[in-house]
Parts: C-alpha cells; sequence; structure tokens
C-alpha cells in the first residue's frame, strides 16, 4: 500500500494521481512511500515534580504549584555579567545588551531590571552622538522588555507587586534624570548663544559710534573678538543645530555691519572668519554623528 507524499491519502495500485488532492504520482515516490511515518518536532516541557505537560510562559506547574525555575536563565545571567564587564567597546556592550534573552525567573528579571536602571546614563541618552547614545538605549529598551515579559509571565503571582514597584521607582528615576538633562541643555543653549548676543549688541553699538563720527575700531575688535570665540568653541561642546545656526547668522549679520561702516573691511574679513569656522566645525559635528 502506497500513500500520497502530499495529503498521505492511500493510493490505489498503479494510480498516476492522488484522488484525494490531485497531486502527480511518479514512480520514484511511489516506492519511499510504501510506509507511512510520524515524525515528532520540538520538545515536550513537563513539571519536574508531578510530570505535568506545560503551556508556554508557565512559571507555576498548574497541576501541584511548584515553581519552575530556571537553571539555564541563571547561568545565562551571569555569562551575561562577565562578558559585558570584558567588553572592549561601546559597540560590543551594546550588542551584548540588545541581543541578551531575557531570563524567566522573578529573581533573575528582576535583577536584571535593577542593572538596567543603574546603568542607564541620561546624559549619554540625551546626546545626539551615535555611540553614545547607543548604549544607554539599549539599557533602556532592555529595561522596558524585562517588565513587559515579567507582567506576562508573572502578572497574577502574589510578587509582581514587587516587580511592579522596582518598575515604576526605575522608570521614575530614569523620567527624572532625562528631564533633569533636558532642562540643563535648554538653560546651556540660553547661556552659551549670550555671548553671540553681546557680540552683537556690541557690534551695534560700533555702528552708532562710527555713524556720529567717532572712532569706532576698539568696540569693532571686541565684538569681532567675542563673535568669533563663540563660534570656535561650537565643536567643543557639541553644539545642537540652534547653535550653528546663531552661530551662521552672527557671521552675516557681522557682514551687514560693513555696509554701515565707513571702513568695512575689518567687518567683512571677521565675519568671513565666524561662517568659516562655523562651516568647518558643523562639518566636524556630522563625522563624529556618523
Amino acid at each position: 500500500m502506497s500513500f500520497c507524499v502530499n495529503c498521505g491519502n492511500k493510493l490505489t495500485e498503479g494510480a498516476k494521481f492522488c484522488t484525494n488532492c490531485g497531486a502527480t504520482v511518479t514512480p520514484f515516490k511511489r516506492e519511499s512511500q510504501t510506509q507511512r511515518t510520524t515524525v515528532y518536532d520540538g520538545e515536550i516541557h513537563k513539571c519536574p515534580n508531578c510530570g505535568e505537560l506545560l503551556d508556554a510562559f508557565t512559571s507555576r506547574c498548574p497541576a501541584c504549584g511548584y515553581e519552575l525555575r530556571g537553571a539555564k536563565a541563571t547561568g545565562s545571567v551571569q555569562q551575561f555579567y562577565f562578558d559585558i564587564n570584558h567588553a572592549t567597546s561601546v559597540e560590543q556592550k551594546t550588542t551584548l545588551i540588545r541581543n541578551f534573552p531575557i531570563p524567566n525567573t522573578k529573581e533573575d528579571i528582576m535583577e536584571f531590571m535593577i542593572l538596567a536602571a543603574s546603568n542607564f546614563n541620561a546624559d549619554s541618552y540625551i546626546s545626539e552622538q551615535g555611540q553614545e547614545k547607543e548604549l544607554p538605549e539599549a539599557w533602556l529598551a532592555k529595561f522596558e522588555q524585562s517588565y513587559q515579559k515579567a507582567s506576562l509571565l508573572f502578572r497574577h503571582d502574589p510578587d509582581f507587586a514587587k516587580i511592579q514597584e522596582l518598575y515604576d521607582n526605575g522608570r521614575e528615576t530614569i523620567d527624572d534624570a532625562v528631564d533633569k538633562k533636558k532642562t540643563k541643555t535648554q538653560i546651556g543653549l540660553i547661556l552659551r548663544n549670550i555671548a553671540v548676543c553681546i557680540g552683537v549688541i556690541v557690534l551695534i553699538a560700533a555702528v552708532f559710534v562710527d555713524r556720529t563720527g567717532g572712532n569706532a575700531s576698539m568696540i569693532e575688535l571686541i565684538g569681532y573678538i567675542v563673535l568669533i570665540a563663540s563660534a570656535a568653541t561650537l565643536a567643543k561642546r557639541e553644539a545642537s543645530m540652534i547653535d550653528f545656526a546663531v552661530g551662521a547668522a552672527s557671521g552675516l549679520f557681522t557682514l551687514l555691519v560693513s555696509v554701515f561702516l565707513d571702513n568695512g573691511s575689518m567687518a567683512l574679513l571677521g565675519g568671513g572668519i565666524i561662517l568659516i569656522i562655523i562651516a568647518v566645525n558643523y562639518f566636524k559635528s556630522i563625522g563624529k554623528k556618523q
């Protein structure tokens, strides 16, 4: 007796097509399918205490209440500690964090959540620099993933309240750090550009003195020095796009000032220097991000 290799239907002797599904029957396939076999794939998980079959994501045996603890998961956390401490680059650490499988036991999940929350760096997270931002992003993503898995496994477990408290405290700490960093960044942006405002005011005063017949050369020089110095520090202070825009505007303003001065050559030179410095620092910042 032969069977169809497509649907398993019994074939009559000499049949060229399966009467059930219409598949073509070839001599080779007929000879190779003279006996129907059953193939088992995958693994069956049973409770080590009572032998009850366990569904996926089961943390406690439904028959005897035995709490399932994975030795492999504990070993994987220990190995993760070792690997992350011996990683030699930010890229290696980021890869290890993102690829680490969240364990299945409450203790290991809580321990990993504490680890992720404590290693989250808000300063780097807010930074616009490439790899410096990737590492805290990886920790934060894994912190959230740990909580989601704990919710799936232990939502109705009495101990889930501890996990929820740990998540809330960690999330509050992370959010506070991020908010403080954002506030610090905004204040820093204002303070950094005060120098630009001072330089612009000095140049306006120089134009006023020059137009009234006075000697404004020293006032002009002070204004150019302030604006050039501000532009020169853009790369060092990891400037944002607003910083570069303000710097470029100050350079254009300096060029415009030359029109209102009796001798605008110094203003043209100063404005050109400012714009060149802004452009160089901007392309440097792009290179760092890449």
